[in-house]
């Protein structure tokens, strides 16, 4: 275990940046100000076009800083990864924040549980629509190390789901990877719940209460995008593929539930799909997501609006779709 600091084990801090000047520095700024006194911040520049690496360059050796050709997420998590020199692994995104003290009440919770893998918290989400000091006063007093026991442990059956693990909040041992691997870069978006996924047949995680993370919530971000793949169905029937229906811990799920899951990915897909006038798209998800019968009528009745350009349009013009409360 690399030790420095205060006989404390090093940390290493993977921070993706693409086009993140707005954020950057706050971003940076809150892991650098934590109060764990090991820390290694490592910051991949994947490609960005804005000035978003001359702000990092302004750090000077306060950080390591990786210039890479746009990959993905994925893939510019994965090389600050390989980089890592760290006992334990961090994340945070380049437009998001760490609150105090998250650091080190994860590493304080891991040294003394050797059976948790990976621990993670709540996080708290921040429409930018009031200061954050403010959103931030609305929050409950949590003790530091409460556990959220439904979402701790070998959590996969719950993850088939949805990913329950918010990226900027895990913290993980880096022998994981030797065992698990890295971010798989084909997926441009669910890259992180697949990777979850995969931890959770391979050890146990915790679930602290207390936020320690503020989520950015922008208008316009790569997870609100509609893609040219269902990458959330990809990730979850490959996982399935991989692992089947049982967990680690000898649990197991009905297929029926299972399906259901896949259904809402194919509605969910071409809802975005529909909503982004891409009728072909929408069209086909609608289709495909009939034989698991998730909200059956709707969307046989989405499915059949989008099956031609005049009941399209006209769904369309009546802005039914504007609505999301009508048709979820």
């Amino acid at each position: 275990m690399i030790t420095n600091k205060n006989n404390r084990p090093l940390v290493s801090v993977v921070m993706p940046c693409f086009n993140s000047a707005q954020h950057l520095n706050q971003a940076i700024d809150s892991v650098l100000e934590q109060d764990y006194p090991n820390i290694e911040l490592i910051v991949v520049d994947d490609g960005s076009t804005d000035n978003s690496l001359q702000i990092l360059q302004q750090y000077g050796d306060k950080i390591k800083v990786i210039v890479q050709k746009n990959g993905g997420p994925a893939a510019a998590r994965n090389t600050a990864m390989r980089a890592a020199t760290g006992d334990f692994i961090a994340f945070n995104d380049s437009d998001d924040i760490w609150l105090p003290g998250k650091l080190s009440t994860q590493i304080n919770y891991l040294l003394a549980t050797p059976e948790i893998g990976l621990c993670y918290t709540s996080w708290i989400v921040w429409d930018q629509q009031q200061p954050l000091q403010q959103r931030l006063n609305k929050q409950p007093n949590i003790s530091a190390q409460q556990l959220v026991p439904e979402f701790s442990g070998w959590i996969y059956l719950k993850l088939l789901k949805v990913s329950y693990i918010h990226t900027t909040t895990a913290v993980m041992r880096k022998d994981i990877i030797d065992n698990v691997g890295y971010f798989n870069e084909a997926y441009r978006v669910g890259e992180d719940h697949d990777y979850w996924l995969r931890i959770s047949q391979y050890c146990q995680v915790t679930k602290l209460k207390r936020a320690y993370s503020v989520y950015r919530d922008e208008p316009i971000s790569i997870t609100k995008t509609l893609h040219p793949h269902n990458f959330s169905l990809l990730v979850l029937e490959d996982n399935i593929r991989r692992f089947g229906l049982n967990c680690p811990s000898g649990a197991k799920i009905e297929l029926s539930q299972v399906e259901k899951y896949l259904g809402e990915r194919h509605f969910v897909y071409g809802y975005q799909a529909m909503l982004s006038k891409q009728r072909h798209i929408a069209f086909k998800s609608f289709k495909f997501g009939l034989k698991y019968r998730y909200k059956f009528a709707r969307t046989f009745f989405l499915m059949l609006a989008c099956s031609n350009s005049i009941t399209f349009k006209l769904l369309l013009k009546k802005k039914a779709v504007t609505n999301h409360k009508v048709f979820l």
